[in-house]
């Protein structure tokens, strides 16, 4: 009892820190990661020290580390990994091995052996992406040159992970020269991933869609989670880390058909998870190295930004980065980051480094993250863009297209409006909770959200920020108006356009703040009518024009309703 009090009052002080700091942080103007870090060192044993026992920070560390590599394999969408095929995948892997070598090579001047420093190498030539995410929220929207480029070599860095956790045993030469060889370590690593990935491609799509078929939110939730702790199993049942097992899971689930739905649930804990890691860190930095060796410590954050800026600068030449921003988006690359953490947390594990070198290089990548604001601040000067014009130009023209229109639901009426814009040259983002209707629109080449359209962060990630409008297209008549009222509450910009049954559901959606509302059956209906009218006896012309006319009619009284329903919502309380 004594134990779980004690965690709970560990867990409440985590959180408590972290609201604390975070907001002081963001209004300083330095962003919420290094509110995380701060608030893990003011409560960590170099701070307040609320929180002592060793025991319980490697067990906060350890867990936050295993959910934050699950989240960056969540990033690897299929698109994105096809972007990065290319020009940026050459440009990603240049950059990290570039400074690799040049961080090595500082790190053997300075007297350590070739197999330590290349581990400090590969640490310190990953850039942290929550401070780079923070940057380009605050500047450039997303989709510019800037971004996209930024995004996707911070991807082949993390792409790049894989093969340094699976192949960094190698360096462990003190555990080789006690257990053994380590290559039985590393093939293992290397059939896990073959495994994984033929799982991913043969066996993981056909398990989803009949757990989908069954219809219920819960079971789809278990069946990912229990994805999950089987393959971190797994991989600790053959004596391998589980932070190799998170990151393998989160790619494995992404390349699914319903890898985007799960993105999007994880979503709203994501940002929590990331600072979680971030206070586990900041409790763990070792101050002790500062004192001693003030003045090394500093120059060594020093080379290391400004080396590793100089390396990006030069990249990006050969990127589509206008000249102006090279040096921003070189700043904002320039420090280490989250995933360096793992690689030297890692290294320790497998020996491959000794404590005194890790507690140093944990040091040097905080202080490189903290120098961010203040470089960041000169390399906005050098900008001769101001912040965030580029929102109309920086977007593709595949983007454009995917985020013009929303089509909530792919029945009878969504997939004829879906198949009408697509076929006239744009792409609607299509949301569907029908498993077969959602197979049927991907397999049509739709880009489509698998869930139910009344979620926000669905929305969010369907555009709806960026989007010109919404057809609503759901079967059910509550669900529509819920959707309506909840789209216009907080996407105002964003035009409606609603199916309705019948007159009463026109109505209420208009009410609700639908722009406009279409009758279902009204066409149909109409042609009928036309048709009927020929065959008592009336010309067809004749009957074509009293079908037009009822139209007229018809359209001028939604008119009027619609002039009712603004009325009306003027003067309610």
């Amino acid at each position: 009892m004594a134990d779980s009090n004690s965690l709970l009052l560990n867990i409440f002080i985590y959180l408590l820190a972290g609201l604390l700091a975070v907001p002081s942080a963001k209004r300083l103007g330095l962003g919420p990661v290094f509110g995380y870090l701060f608030a893990g060192i003011l409560i960590g044993p170099w701070g307040l020290a609320l929180i002592r026992d060793v025991y319980t920070i490697e067990l906060f560390s350890r867990v936050a580390t295993v959910l934050l590599l699950f989240l960056v394999g969540l990033q690897a969408t299929p698109d994105r990994l096809r972007r990065l095929l290319g020009e940026l995948l050459s440009l990603g892997l240049l950059q990290f091995l570039l400074t690799t070598v040049v961080v090595t090579l500082v790190a053997m001047l300075i007297g350590h052996s070739w197999h330590h420093a290349l581990v400090a190498g590969l640490a310190l030539s990953i850039s942290s992406e929550a401070v780079a995410r923070h940057a380009f929220d605050e500047r450039y929207p997303t989709g510019s040159p800037v971004t996209e480029t930024g995004y996707q070599l911070l991807l082949t860095q993390s792409m790049l992970l894989v093969p340094v956790i699976v192949l960094l045993p190698l360096l462990g030469f003190e555990m080789s020269s006690v257990e053994g060889s380590q290559w039985p370590r590393v093939i293992k690593g290397l059939l896990v991933m073959a495994v994984f990935g033929v799982v991913a491609h043969l066996v993981l799509g056909r398990a989803f869609r009949y757990v989908v078929s069954i219809g219920l939110d819960e079971v789809f939730a278990a069946f990912a989670v229990l994805l999950v702790i089987g393959m971190l199993l797994v991989v600790d049942a053959l004596q391998l880390p589980l932070e190799l097992g998170a990151l393998l899971s989160g790619l494995l689930l992404i390349r699914s058909e319903y890898g985007s739905a799960i993105r999007i649930a994880a979503y709203p804990f994501a940002g929590l998870l990331v600072g979680m890691f971030f206070i586990s860190t900041g409790m763990q930095i070792d101050f002790a190295t500062f004192i001693r060796k003030p003045l090394e410590t500093f120059a060594l954050v020093a080379l290391l930004v400004f080396a590793k800026a100089w390396i990006i600068r030069n990249i990006l030449r050969y990127s589509s980065v206008p000249r102006q921003q090279r040096i921003w988006l070189a700043t904002v690359l320039a420090q280490s980051g989250e995933l360096a953490f793992v690689v030297i947390a890692l290294a320790v594990t497998y020996q491959a480094i000794p404590d005194k070198l890790a507690a140093q290089l944990v040091l040097v990548i905080a202080l490189s993250m903290l120098t961010t604001p203040l470089l960041l601040f000169y390399a906005a000067r050098r900008d001769s863009l101001p912040a965030r014009q580029q929102s109309d130009t920086g977007l593709d023209a595949d983007e454009l297209a995917d985020s013009q229109v929303i089509v909530a639901g792919f029945g009878r009426v969504g997939r004829v409006v879906s198949r009408l814009l697509k076929d006239n040259g744009f792409r609607a983002v299509v949301i569907d909770h029908n498993p077969d209707r959602f197979t049927q629109l991907r397999s049509e080449g739709f880009l489509g959200f698998y869930g139910n359209a009344l979620r926000p962060d669905l929305l969010k990630a369907a555009g709806a920020a960026k989007a010109s409008a919404l057809i609503i297209a759901i079967d059910d008549p509550d669900a529509a108006v819920d959707l309506v009222r909840l789209v216009h509450r907080e996407y105002p910009q964003l035009k409606l356009l609603s199916r309705a049954v019948d007159a009463e559901g026109e109505f209420r959606l208009l009410r609700s703040g639908a722009d406009s509302v279409y009758g279902e059956t009204f066409e149909t209906a109409l042609l009928m009518g036309e048709d009927v009218l020929e065959l008592v006896g009336m010309s067809p012309l004749d009957a074509q024009a009293v079908a037009e006319l009822y139209r007229d009619k018809a359209l001028e009284q939604q008119e009027q309703r619609v002039q009712q329903v603004q009325g009306s919502k003027s003067v309610w309380p």
